[in-house]
């Protein structure tokens, strides 16, 4: 079961920026130029992400469409005592984030590996009415940031991996991530303060779209 009580609706920017692997060191420095503090320490996240059958969250991103969702659960490190259903929603440029609190203690990799008729795809009907289907899982290292009083802030992840979840299988990714999230009222403070001359070029991102691209003959077969 889980905990229907969501979290308020704030929209935000997500700027992302991409770096060949190995060069994480470059968004560290930048970061510390501008004067941004470690916010946590860093962990392992693990996110399962759902789809239906005809991909539709997948096909709304890549199509670009102006109002899109994407779902998932979050767990962190090795621990899935504490599970998150959250539901990213899109709207042109800005997002917010619902979460909800899934209130059972799943054995994850095991509900993961035989999801048919699982507590976790019993949870999932409820919440959403419909079917829905795990497509993918990711798994990296994350680093936390924050720039003045918590306005605007960073992470770094690093070690991306995708996993098919119909097969045994798996891909290492050549890439590394730096991203900023902060209020929609805070983007003239962003531009002015933290990204103007700087070295790294704004890009449209998604891991789930990335990893289905990837894992898309292992998905389909």
């Amino acid at each position: 079961m889980a905990n229907k009580q969501k979290d308020k609706k704030m929209e935000r920017f997500e700027r992302k920026y991409i770096e060949r692997k190995n060069n994480a060191y470059l968004f560290k420095n930048f970061l510390i130029t501008k004067r941004f503090y470690r916010k946590y320490c860093k962990r392992i996240v693990n996110s399962l992400y759902f789809d239906d059958l005809n991909f539709s969250s997948f096909k709304d991103n890549v199509d670009g469409n102006t109002h899109r969702l994407k779902t998932r659960i979050r767990w962190y490190n090795e621990s899935s005592d504490f599970i998150n259903l959250e539901i990213k929603n899109k709207n042109g440029f800005l997002g917010w984030k619902d979460t909800i609190k899934l209130k059972n203690k799943y054995n994850i990799e095991e509900n993961i590996r035989n999801y048919s008729n699982s507590q976790l795809e019993n949870d999932i009907k409820k919440i959403f009415r419909k079917n829905m289907f795990p497509t993918i899982k990711t798994r990296y290292l994350r680093e936390y940031y924050e720039y003045g009083h918590g306005n605007i802030r960073a992470t770094i992840d690093t070690q991306l991996e995708f996993f098919c979840i119909k097969k045994n299988f798996k891909i290492n990714y050549d890439k590394e991530i730096m991203e900023f999230k902060y209020p929609a009222s805070n983007d003239q403070l962003f531009r002015e303060q933290v990204i103007p001359k700087n070295n790294f070029r704004f890009q449209k991102f998604s891991k789930y779209v990335v990893g289905v691209n990837l894992l898309s003959r292992n998905l389909l077969v």
